[in-house]
């Protein structure tokens, strides 16, 4: 049986996952339609007439599809620095309350979950980028917008961790420092 969290982790990773194919989708269709490619959709999917013309709008629809990833991570991110439940500042807070948006205030498992799952589809894409740039299938400098994009949103998520953790240690309340079921080596007699 599977744990709570990692169901709630595959509940929230399906509308990032169908929002980035769908969007891939759409994307090779009116990339095709820009440049006047012609292709087919049959049973195997889109079928190109010739290699340079599948590479083109391989390339070009990967990064609208990068777009897309950014839209989303560039959400997450926006929550983890700005409407991070821990270091909100309390005017922003008391703004937010009086407007009726405090759905906008978030802990630090709903951020962090949603960043990895994010970044997870932002590795993912960076690695199938990779593969199709050193086989020739796509661009080479669509896969290095990709890793820019991705190393430098992890950067940010690792930033913010780390303040939190630094918040965290601060602020001793929240760990519970009773040591009597800690079993310690010479303890085991």
């Amino acid at each position: 049986m599977l744990s709570k969290a990692l169901v709630k982790l595959i509940d929230k990773a399906i509308i990032p996952a169908l929002l980035l194919l769908s969007s891939r989708i759409v994307s090779i269709i009116l990339v095709a339609k820009y440049y006047g490619i012609s292709f087919k959709i049959d049973s195997s999917g889109f079928v190109f007439q010739n290699s340079s013309d599948y590479v083109k709008v391989n390339s070009y629809s990967a990064l609208i599809m990068t777009f897309m990833l950014v839209i989303g991570l560039g959400y997450v991110v926006i929550k983890s620095l700005f409407f991070h439940e821990s270091h909100i500042k309390p005017t922003f807070t008391a703004r937010l309350f009086s407007l009726k948006a405090e759905s906008f205030i978030q802990n630090s498992y709903e951020i962090y979950t949603q960043g990895a799952i994010w970044l997870s589809y932002s590795y993912l894409l960076l690695i199938v980028s990779g593969i199709m740039s050193a086989s020739g299938l796509m661009y080479s400098w669509v896969f290095y917008v990709i890793l820019g994009i991705t190393l430098s949103t992890t950067l940010i998520f690792i930033l913010d961790m780390e303040e939190e953790i630094k918040i965290k240690k601060e602020d001793s309340v929240e760990y519970d420092m009773d040591r009597s079921f800690i079993e310690l080596p010479g303890d085991l007699e």
